[in-house]
């Protein structure tokens, strides 16, 4: 009898966790990333990374990123994705933005670049970016370094 009530007991509370991350599922679902990058490539290995657990939208460049940012009044953006060099309107256009509009205290900014130049990481970090990942990386190395932020700015109720 113990050991059906341990199986039984198992078994429930397989299920009460599968429901708590449906459910969690569901509410990351509400909350968006944005990928800024003039590379397919890298904007849709992102959006594998990411798209079971969060809304990613994508940007060919710095133009279309702030647009997007502009638009989301919902303040639902809860993290960017942004490459340094594009065409157009490049990320430090979009850091600047951010600057100016003071946005670097709602979503957080993850510089991703295959830049290996000192002199340009070191004008991206006069930003208050998170993070500067190289490409090319790793999912676990970005889907770490992405969620870690979400989870601490989620508990100090920046999003809320």
């Amino acid at each position: 009898a113990n050991r059906i009530v341990n199986v039984v007991k198992r078994y429930l509370e397989k299920e009460i966790i599968k429901e708590v991350s449906e459910i969690n599922n569901i509410v990351a679902k509400d909350k968006k990333i944005l990928v800024v990058d003039d590379s397919n490539v890298i904007r849709n290995f992102i959006e594998t990374i990411f798209d079971d657990n969060f809304e990613v939208l994508s940007a060919n460049d710095g133009k279309e990123a702030i647009d997007i940012v502009g638009l989301d009044t919902s303040n639902k953006i809860i993290g960017i994705l942004l490459d340094l060099n594009m065409p157009n309107i490049d990320g430090f256009a979009v850091l600047e933005y951010f600057k100016v509009n003071n946005l670097f205290k709602k979503i957080p900014v993850f510089i991703i670049t295959g830049e290996n130049s000192e002199e340009m990481i070191a004008k991206a970090r006069t930003y208050p970016i998170t993070d500067v990942l190289a490409k090319p990386f790793n999912e676990k190395d970005i889907k770490e370094a992405v969620e870690k932020t979400i989870e601490i700015n989620s508990q100090n109720n920046l999003w809320v």
